[in-house]
């Protein structure tokens, strides 16, 4: 009798244990659809930009000033990264991704999925980027139709787009950023 009652406490036990782990599943799966929902979802009919006019777009850099894209790019081409606040893979990549840039000849920018200042020099802070290399520009993120993060957009000197690719980690900003 013994051994029932034990047997019977050890399958409790055990479908307690199967609930935890269902529930931490789900949990998850929850994650992972906000995290691949699209950043600008109402954004979807906008029409993708070939040329974006560098002096129209207005951008907010994270230490609050305020620019146009050109005067931001100092006649360089742009590098502009698309990241999400609590992106892991987004921040997988701001440890390197200026030095990689410069290296191909862009002159990089991190663009936030937010417009708040306050939220982008919070994350600029952790993630030890300079406050001047993190931007706020909604029109831009929408212009480029950017839905998912981190996404790397390429422009030339004028503003023309060379490449719009959503990256999937370190190495992938490395083989994207040598063409």
């Amino acid at each position: 009798m013994a051994g029932i009652v034990a047997s019977q406490i050890a399958l409790a036990v055990v479908l307690v244990g199967l609930g935890a782990v269902l529930l931490s599943l789900a949990r998850q799966i929850g994650v992972l659809h906000e995290r691949t929902a699209p950043v600008g979802g109402l954004l979807q009919k906008v029409r993708q930009a070939d040329l974006i006019d560098l002096d129209a777009v207005r951008v907010s850099t994270a230490a609050g000033a305020e620019k146009s894209l050109r005067s931001i790019a100092e006649g360089q081409p742009l590098a502009l990264l698309f990241v999400a606040e609590r992106c892991p893979i987004c921040k997988s990549l701001l440890p390197n991704y200026e030095e990689v840039l410069r290296r191909a000849g862009f002159a990089p920018f991190v663009v936030g999925d937010r417009a708040s200042t306050t939220a982008l020099a919070q994350l600029a802070a952790s993630q030890g980027v300079a406050n001047d290399r993190i931007l706020a520009a909604p029109e831009l993120a929408a212009a480029l139709q950017v839905l998912q993060t981190p996404t790397l957009a390429l422009l030339d000197r004028e503003g023309g787009v060379l490449q719009k690719t959503r990256l999937k980690g370190p190495g992938h900003l490395l083989s994207v950023a040598s063409i």
